[in-house]
């Protein structure tokens, strides 16, 4: 009985997640399972025992290559840090691509990491039950540096938490450390094959993802003239060389809004159209 509940909670949080708030969504449904497993060790720990045989990821492949997703060890730590690093790279991706794409790539990859991990164990000799959403999570990173490598976002590295940090050193550190590990069999009872494999999964759909042209940001048209009839002195002239020739659009409009700044001493810039000086000035085509 405790495992047909356990796996309503995961569908149904699931589905939840599809329609909006899917980081938080698939977040509760972690902590829900977390509780059940906290109950049963309680109760007996035979029965937790088997509950993680049961739903866990191993080989031959059966339902837990989903379930295991959404369990996590006895230890809070392992459940704290996958939603820590969950909530710090996937809400600002589930803003750029919305719940139900965000939902996909870490389903897929969770269960791709899964199914191909414990395959390799087997294939070493290797009996194991792999449990955790970090696969599934390292989907998301690998499918937010194909999609987003220029973002900025909030990442500990290491012990250092950097509130501004482009997803391309943050991610590819944490890929390259796993990498590593899994490389050197580093046996710390953590799956690090697991993460580089629902990494790469992720950044396959990434790429299919910009295939379909979702993710891809149109680079606005600049309008070169009213910077060249603005720019009239050298200071000027070397803000406009700045603002052409960057390419990150945050940048950009750091840039322009120095422009204005130096220019009229006031700006406020919605869209296309920037005003200053009582006047409106189009500086998008």
């Amino acid at each position: 009985m405790i495992y047909i509940i356990a796996l309503i909670v995961m569908f149904a949080f699931t589905i939840l997640a599809f329609r909006r708030n899917a980081v938080a969504m698939l977040s509760i449904s972690f902590t829900v399972i977390y509780l059940i497993e906290i109950a049963l060790y309680y109760i007996s720990p035979q029965y937790f025992v088997d509950f993680i045989y049961t739903l866990g990821a191993k080989y031959p492949p059966d339902i837990g290559i989903y379930s295991a997703i959404y369990i996590h060890s006895l230890s809070p730590m392992h459940i704290f840090f996958n939603i820590l690093f969950f909530f710090l790279a996937g809400m600002p991706f589930e803003q750029r691509i919305g719940s139900k794409r965000i939902t996909s790539i870490f389903l897929i990859s969770g269960m791709v990491a899964n199914l191909l991990y414990s395959l390799f164990l087997h294939f070493y000799g290797i009996n194991s039950i792999l449990i955790g959403a970090s696969g599934a999570i390292f989907g998301i990173m690998g499918a937010f540096i194909v999609m987003y490598p220029n973002e900025e976002i909030t990442m500990f590295l290491g012990p250092i938490l950097m509130p501004r940090v482009k997803v391309k050193i943050a991610i590819m550190t944490m890929l390259v450390v796993e990498f590593l590990a899994t490389m050197l069999w580093v046996n710390d009872n953590v799956a690090h094959g697991a993460h580089v494999m629902g990494a790469i999964a992720g950044a396959f759909m990434g790429y299919y993802y910009l295939k379909k042209g979702i993710g891809v940001e149109k680079k606005r048209e600049l309008n070169l003239a009213l910077f060249e009839e603005l720019a009239t002195d050298e200071k000027l002239r070397e803000i406009k060389e700045r603002i052409t020739g960057e390419e990150d659009e945050k940048i950009r409009k750091m840039w322009i809004e120095e422009f204005f700044r130096k220019k009229f001493g006031e700006v406020k810039i919605e869209g296309k159209i920037a005003e200053a000086d009582g006047k409106k000035y189009r500086i998008y085509r």
